[in-house]
C-alpha cells in the first residue's frame, strides 16, 4: 500500500467521524422540525453563508494556501512558511470582517431574493358555512392592507380547515388566474390531491431573514478555520483538521438543542433561533480544536497585514501571499461550482412543494459522505505531494504527475463506485433508516430518496473532481477550470428553470442538473490535464476503472434483487427492522463487491488484501 493510500485512510477516518456527525446534526433537524417550511428558512438563512465557506474558505483559499505553503516550505524553510501563514491570515480576517458587515447589512436582499413573493390569504364565506378540508374558491383579485402587507382575496361556500391569519400562497400561483376563475384550496400538510393548491401556513421569510443575519459571522470562523486546516496539511497532518469539523458539528447539535428548548420546549419555528447561535459557536469550536496542534508544529501567532499604502492602492510585500490570492481568485469560481449549483437549486426549490430544500439538503449530506471519505481524502493529500512535485521532478514532472493522479483517480473508484450503487438503487432504504423518525415520516423518506438517487448519478465525476481540483492550484494554472465553470453555471441554470418552471418536475430533477453539471466539469478536467501534463496515464488509469466497473455490475444486480424481493414496504417497517435489514444488506453488498473486486483482480483490492494477509 502507498504512502498517498495510507494518508488518504487516515483522512479516510477522520472525514467519516466528520460527516457522521454531520447527518446526526441532520438527524436532529429533521427530527425536531421534519420537513416543513421553516426548517427550508433555516436552511435557506444557512446556504448563502455556507456556500461562500465551501467556495472561498474550505475550497480556494484552503487549496491555494496549501499549494503556495508547501512551496515555501521546501524552498525557504518552516519559519518563512509560517511567516507566510500570518500574513494570509490577518489579510483574511480583515476581509472576512467586511463580508460579515456586509452580509448582515443586506441578509434581507438576499432573502428576498431567493423566496418567492407570498401574499396572506383571505376568504370570504357565507356566515355558518360549513368547514371543509378541501374548498372550491373564487379568485377576487389581490390588495396590498394598511400594515403594507399583500393580500390574496378568494370567495367560497366553504371554510378550509386550518386557515388562519398567517396563511398564505405564492403570488405566482394566482398571477395567471382571471377575475372570478375558480381554484380548488386546501391546508392540507400532506396526501394533497392532483389539482389542489395548497395554502401555506405562514411566509417564512422574515424568520430566514433573522436566521441569516445570526448566521453570518460563521463565515469568518470557518475561513479562518480552513486556513488553519491548511497549514497542518503542509505538514502531513490531515487527522485533526477534519476531526474540527466534527466538533463543529456536535457543538450546533448540543447547544442549538439547549437554546432552542430554552426559547421554545415544544420546538416551533423560533427554536431555530438557538441553532441559528449554535453554528457560529460550533465555528469557534472549529477554530480552538486546531491551535494546540498549530503551535505544536511551530506557529505563533503575529499580526502582519502583509500589505503597504503605495499612493494609490494597497500592494503586497510578500510575494508569496499574493500568490495565494491570484490563484484563489480564479479558484472561487472553479471550486465553487458544485456549491454555486446547489445555491440555485435552493433558489428553484422554494417554487415547489414545502420540504423541498430540506430533502435536497438531507440527500445532499448523504451524497456528499462518500464524496468526503475517498475524494475530498485523496484530494487532500495529493496537493501538498504534486506541489513539491513541481518543484523537484524537473523534466520528468508532467509524467510522474500524471502517473500520480491515475492511481489516486483509481483507489477514489474503488470506493465511488459501490457507493453510487448504494445510494441509486437503496436511497429511499438509507434516508428512511438514517431520518425516518419524529416529523419525518414515509412519505418524506420516499421523496428524499428519489433526490438522493438522482444526486448518485454524478457521484463518481464529483468524487473525481475533488481529486483533480486542486492540482490545477498545484501546477498554478487555475483559469481554465474557471471559464468553463461559468459554461456550467448557465447550464445548470437553463435545466433548472426547464424543469421547474416549463414542465413543472419535482425536486429530483434539480438533484440531476447537479450530476449532470457535476459530470461535464469532471470530463473537462480530466481532459484539460491531459493537454497540461502531456498524458494522464491511461494505460494504468482504465484497465483498472473498467475492473472496478465489472465488480460495481456485479453489486447493482444483487442490490436490485435486494430491493425487488426483500424491501418491499420498507419504510413502513419499524426501525429496529429497517436498521437490521439495511445493516444486512450493506454487509452483504460489501461482501459480493470484495468477491467481484477478486474475480476481476482490480489491483486496489488484491494490494489490500496482501496487507492484511501479510499482518496475519
Amino acid at each position: 500500500m502507498s504512502s498517498m493510500q495510507k494518508k488518504s485512510l487516515i483522512a479516510t477516518a477522520a472525514i467519516f467521524c466528520c460527516r457522521f456527525t454531520g447527518l446526526l446534526r441532520e438527524i436532529v433537524y429533521t427530527s425536531l422540525f421534519g420537513a416543513t417550511g421553516a426548517l427550508d428558512a433555516f436552511l435557506t438563512a444557512f446556504r448563502v453563508p455556507n456556500m461562500l465557506r465551501d467556495m472561498f474558505a474550505e475550497g480556494a483559499l484552503s487549496q491555494s494556501f496549501t499549494s503556495v505553503m508547501s512551496k515555501v516550505e521546501k524552498q525557504e524553510g518552516v519559519q518563512a512558511a509560517w511567516g507566510l501563514a500570518n500574513r494570509v491570515s490577518a489579510q483574511l480576517i480583515s476581509l472576512m470582517i467586511c463580508i460579515v458587515s456586509a452580509g448582515i447589512l443586506l441578509a434581507g436582499v438576499f432573502m428576498q431574493q431567493l423566496y418567492p413573493e407570498r401574499a396572506r390569504v383571505v376568504l370570504h364565506t357565507p356566515w355558518g358555512a360549513p368547514t371543509m378540508l378541501c374548498a372550491d374558491a373564487a379568485y377576487r383579485g389581490t390588495r396590498t392592507n394598511a400594515d403594507g402587507m399583500k393580500e390574496v382575496l378568494f370567495e367560497a361556500t366553504e371554510k378550509i380547515e386550518g386557515l388562519t391569519a398567517d396563511s398564505c400562497l405564492r403570488l405566482s400561483v394566482v398571477e395567471k388566474l382571471e377575475h372570478g376563475q375558480k381554484i380548488a384550496l386546501t391546508c392540507a400538510a400532506e396526501n394533497v390531491p392532483a389539482g389542489v393548491t395548497r395554502i401555506e401556513p405562514r411566509s417564512f421569510m422574515a424568520l430566514a431573514t433573522d436566521l441569516c443575519r445570526i448566521i453570518w459571522p460563521f463565515i469568518l470562523l470557518a475561513s479562518v478555520s480552513a486556513l488553519c486546516m491548511g497549514a497542518l496539511n503542509v505538514f502531513g497532518v490531515f487527522g485533526l483538521p477534519n476531526l474540527a469539523s466534527a466538533a463543529f458539528n456536535l457543538t450546533t447539535v448540543g447547544v442549538g438543542a439547549l437554546i432552542g428548548w430554552f426559547i421554545d420546549p415544544a420546538f416551533g419555528p423560533d427554536a431555530l433561533y438557538g441553532f441559528a447561535v449554535a453554528v457560529v459557536c460550533g465555528g469557534a469550536a472549529q477554530v480552538l480544536v486546531q491551535l494546540p496542534k498549530l503551535r505544536q508544529k511551530g506557529y505563533r501567532l503575529h499580526w502582519d497585514i502583509g500589505l503597504r499604502w503605495t499612493g494609490k492602492w494597497f500592494s503586497f510585500t510578500d510575494p508569496a501571499a499574493r500568490r495565494v490570492w491570484m490563484l484563489m481568485l480564479p479558484g472561487v469560481i472553479a471550486a465553487g461550482i458544485t456549491q454555486t449549483n446547489i445555491f440555485i437549486n435552493t433558489a428553484f426549490a422554494l417554487y415547489l412543494q414545502p420540504g423541498s430544500v430540506t430533502a435536497l439538503s438531507s440527500a445532499f449530506h448523504l451524497w456528499q459522505l462518500p464524496v468526503a471519505l475517498f475524494g475530498v481524502a485523496v484530494g487532500m493529500v495529493v496537493l501538498p505531494t504534486v506541489s513539491r512535485m513541481t518543484l523537484t521532478a524537473g523534466g520528468e514532472a508532467g509524467q510522474e504527475i500524471s502517473l500520480h493522479l491515475a492511481k489516486a483517480l483509481r483507489f477514489v473508484a474503488l470506493f465511488a463506485v459501490p457507493s453510487a450503487v448504494f445510494l441509486s438503487i437503496w436511497g429511499t432504504e438509507i434516508v428512511s433508516v438514517f431520518y425516518q423518525r419524529g416529523r419525518f415520516d414515509a412519505a418524506a423518506s420516499e421523496f428524499t430518496g428519489n433526490v438522493l438517487a438522482a444526486y448518485s448519478a454524478g457521484l463518481l465525476a464529483y468524487a473525481g473532481m475533488k481529486v483533480l481540483q486542486p492540482v490545477f492550484l498545484a501546477l498554478e494554472k487555475p483559469w481554465a477550470p474557471a471559464g468553463l465553470a461559468v459554461v456550467a453555471f448557465c447550464i445548470s441554470v437553463g435545466c433548472n428553470y426547464t424543469f421547474v418552471h416549463i414542465l413543472g418536475m419535482p425536486a429530483m430533477y434539480l438533484a440531476l442538473t447537479t450530476s449532470i453539471v457535476t459530470t461535464l466539469n469532471f470530463v473537462f478536467y480530466f481532459l484539460y490535464l491531459r493537454h497540461l501534463l502531456g498524458s494522464m496515464s491511461c494505460r494504468v488509469l482504465v484497465p483498472g476503472v473498467l475492473r472496478i466497473a465489472g465488480a460495481g455490475a456485479l453489486l447493482a444486480l444483487g442490490c436490485y434483487l435486494v430491493h425487488l424481493f426483500c424491501f418491499d414496504s420498507f419504510t413502513d417497517w419499524g426501525f429496529i427492522a429497517r436498521f437490521g435489514a439495511l445493516a444486512l444488506g450493506g454487509v452483504g453488498g460489501a461482501v459480493l463487491y470484495g468477491i467481484g473486486c477478486v474475480l476481476f483482480r482490480v489491483p486496489e483490492m488484491q494490494a489490500i488484501v496482501s496487507r492484511v494477509l501479510r499482518r496475519g
